[in-house]
């Protein structure tokens, strides 16, 4: 559940569905000065809403008697974690594609493969198709013209071989401490820090092992930039990217199969994703695997 990390959690206990204001307007706003006496304008900017309704979704498996009687505690424990790994793998697949469908427009870019590299003299290389040091940089400005703090990374491990072989992010010979340092590892996905955001890997970024159908679909996204709050600022505070609504966490139920003599094993969640801020967000697409 890599990409469920962007949303701020929100749980439903007594209703089916939520609604959440999306703000319009200028995030750089700022009030006007009054003079002494004088009136006092009021502001007008308008609301936008989008209501959220978590849906279902649920998977089972057999555990049969034979493999009970006879102790077969690794066949039962593989069919746990397959459906773990399949439930978690739904679940970032649908924050990932959430995500990129709310991009504000205009905030897509083609990767150029473009970086700066010091060889005696600075020189520009380009590589159509791969993610460069510009791309980063391009996304992270396209997020912070709106007044936003950018500070996640998520890209598809095929993708993160560029960034890798990038001596800007890697290599001390040159550039004295790397840029991508190592981060607290623990996170599901993250594997170190870029340019000051937490960069995570996750196989459920479209383009390479499956593919995206929504808005960007002929480009074919495989990156993403975005300002999820991290940190406990305002900013993120007022206008999150977005949430994952939940209204069931993940349940398991048990259930004997007197006709299969087996024992079945059911394993439910209700969840929405939502972004409320695309501005947030930036995506880099039209990669090369």
């Amino acid at each position: 559940m890599v990409a469920r990390q962007l949303y701020q959690q929100y749980t439903l206990n007594a209703s089916n569905s939520v609604t959440f204001p999306k703000q319009a307007g200028d995030s750089g706003a700022v009030i006007n000065e009054v003079g002494e006496g004088a009136e006092i304008l009021l502001d007008v900017t308008p609301y936008s809403y989008v209501n959220v309704v978590p849906k279902k979704f649920g998977q089972g498996f057999i555990i049969s008697r034979e493999t009970i009687e006879d102790s077969m505690l690794p066949v039962q424990t593989d069919n746990l974690v397959r459906i773990s790994l399949r439930t978690a793998n739904k679940v970032d697949q649908d924050c990932i594609d959430t995500a990129i469908t709310g991009t504000q427009a205009g905030s897509t870019f083609t990767g150029s493969g473009t970086s700066l590299f010091f060889q005696g003299a600075e020189t520009i290389v380009s590589g159509s198709g791969s993610i460069g040091q510009y791309d980063i940089i391009d996304s992270i400005v396209k997020i912070e013209q709106y007044n936003y703090v950018p500070d996640s990374f998520v890209i598809h491990p095929n993708s993160k071989a560029f960034i890798t072989r990038l001596p800007h992010f890697t290599s001390t010979i040159h550039y004295g401490e790397p840029m991508m340092q190592e981060g607290q590892l623990a996170a599901p996905g993250l594997f170190g820090e870029i340019l000051g955001l937490d960069a995570f890997a996750s196989i459920n970024v479209p383009g390479f092992t499956r593919n995206y159908t929504g808005t960007y679909a002929a480009a074919q996204p495989r990156a993403l930039v975005a300002s999820r709050g991290r940190t406990s600022n305002i900013l993120g505070q007022y206008s999150p990217l977005g949430f994952f609504v939940e209204r069931r966490p993940l349940t398991t139920a048990v259930k004997p199969l007197e006709e299969r003599d087996s024992i079945g094993v059911y394993v439910t969640i209700r969840y929405a994703p939502v972004v409320v801020q695309g501005k947030t967000i930036s995506v880099i697409h039209t990669l090369t695997s």
